[in-house]
């Protein structure tokens, strides 16, 4: 079977350029107004598509001219990372990840937006999902990013599967054990002359494997730290071996071997494109993928085999404990170095607006693949659900879904979670087993973190509650 091999690090932008203005002659020229205009560096993520196509509805509405550039995660992370050590001015506008908020803050990288939000009317704060500003925009009860595509996780499964092996669609409540079970049911199995495999996982590392297992360990309230961020005082002592830990990565290896055994090296949209080949009967993933999943491919317009045949169901719940879902996804923010701040902002309003990303929804080019809002206004919007059906499902997806449970945004971030990948990725090969593992990832997040100077924690906390955001919200309305 072949299976596509086009993922979002290889994909690549493009710039739009602008004209500078000339004297007239040899005679005293009055002065001419220089253009507006405003640099935007973004990831190649699917919102980027229809946010692109857009571009020209910006220049005209406003005057300002945008340069815009689509890069890859990795290569954009290395970008921002080298701008901002180098103090160089490299864009007004970026993509930031949820979990570099931060470091990019905390360095003063990027620049708190309170000011710019606080009574700006065409903003509406008020009109955002709250848990997605927690999740992905605060940082130190600041608002220092604004969402531009918000990823809840759920469940979706082949519908025609289950019909024909007689498994009843998951009920309201289920658990990780009746997930597994349901997939032992499927693994192996022949529907329509098609062999089945139970799911698929991402198990690339260092990145993709922990943004997918991270949904598992949070529903498995497995924590990284003793007191982050959540707490009056911070304490960042690992606790990467616990038994609730060591749980979800056994759990996360039976999934691994439910799966096809080449997805040890799938990638984000690896993962869900194979469930696009109909040969994977359920998996769980960002709600990003309710509808990437209709497409044969990334962004191609063609439809996938599955299109029509698979529903959507919250993700799983440990026993009686309530569900803890993770929330992710991509926000724009202001580089401190950004040269037009005026403009960024009026940029980052604009694409952050319900105008706009109802807009991006109902962009059709590449065959309607953005569904990923933020803002209450657009789950109920009468236009939207005619196109996105599922959108109260994704909505409710989003009541106490806390990214910062899942992933927590630690100035290291990135550091930790290299060494979780690696690990992670071990453990599915068969080169390291459970509790050796974890064992090794709490020793080298000890070191990291005291490297660091994070162990004691010694610099200021601040208790990064929902309830904090919502005052925050409050205050800037």
């Amino acid at each position: 079977m072949t299976h596509s091999n086009v993922t979002r690090r290889r994909f690549l932008g493009t710039t739009a350029g602008f004209a500078g203005a000339a004297a007239l002659g040899s005679l005293a020229a009055p002065a001419i107004a220089q253009e507006r205009s405003v640099r935007v560096l973004t990831v190649g993520d699917p919102f980027q598509y229809s946010l692109r196509e857009l571009l020209p509805e910006f220049t005209a509405k406003t005057g300002i001219k945008v340069e815009f550039e689509g890069l890859g995660y990795d290569a954009l992370q290395a970008r921002l990372i080298s701008s901002f050590v180098s103090k160089t001015s490299d864009a007004d506008v970026i993509n930031v990840d949820q979990m570099w908020a931060g470091q990019y803050t905390d360095n003063g990288w990027i620049q708190p937006l309170n000011d710019f939000a606080k009574g700006d009317s065409d903003f509406n704060i008020n009109d955002f999902v709250p848990e997605t500003l927690h999740s992905i925009s605060t940082w130190r009860g600041n608002l220092v990013t604004v969402p531009v595509a918000s990823y809840s996780q759920g469940v979706m499964y082949r519908k025609s599967v289950f019909e024909k092996l007689g498994i009843d669609e998951p009920a309201a409540g289920w658990t990780w054990d009746q997930y597994k079970e349901i997939l032992g049911r499927i693994h192996g199995q022949e529907v329509d002359g098609v062999k089945m495999n139970g799911t698929v996982v991402c198990g690339a590392q260092p990145v993709p494997v922990v943004h997918m297992f991270s949904q598992l360990s949070a529903s498995l309230n497995a924590p990284w730290f003793k007191a982050f961020p959540g707490a009056e005082t911070w304490d960042f002592t690992p606790q990467m071996n616990s038994e609730n830990m060591k749980r979800a990565v056994s759990l996360y290896k039976e999934l691994y071997g439910l799966s096809p055994q080449e997805s040890i090296n799938y990638t984000w949209f690896d993962a869900g494109t194979r469930f696009s080949q109909a040969d994977i009967g359920m998996f769980y993933w960002w709600s990003a993928y309710f509808t990437l999943v209709n497409a044969d491919g990334y962004m191609t317009g063609a439809p996938s085999k599955v299109k029509g045949d698979f529903g959507i169901v919250p993700c799983p719940q440990d026993g009686t404990n309530p569900s803890r879902v993770s929330l992710g996804g991509w926000s724009l923010g202001m580089p401190s170095t950004a040269g037009r701040p005026e403009e960024a902002w009026e940029f980052i309003k604009w694409a952050t607006s319900a105008e706009t990303q109802k807009a991006m929804g109902l962009n059709d080019k590449f065959g309607h693949m953005f569904s990923d809002f933020s803002r209450e206004s657009l789950f109920a919007d009468s236009d939207l659900l005619e196109v996105y059906p599922f959108l109260p499902q994704a909505r409710a997806m989003l009541n106490g879904a806390d990214g910062k449970l899942a992933r927590p945004p630690a100035p290291i971030y990135t550091t930790l979670e290299g060494i979780f990948g690696l690990e992670l990725n071990k453990v599915l090969a068969g080169q390291s087993d459970v509790d050796a593992a974890l064992e090794q990832v709490n020793t080298l997040y000890t070191n990291a973190l005291s490297g660091n100077f994070m162990l004691p924690y010694v610099q200021p906390s601040f208790n990064d509650t929902f309830d904090a955001t919502k005052a925050l919200i409050a205050s800037l309305a």
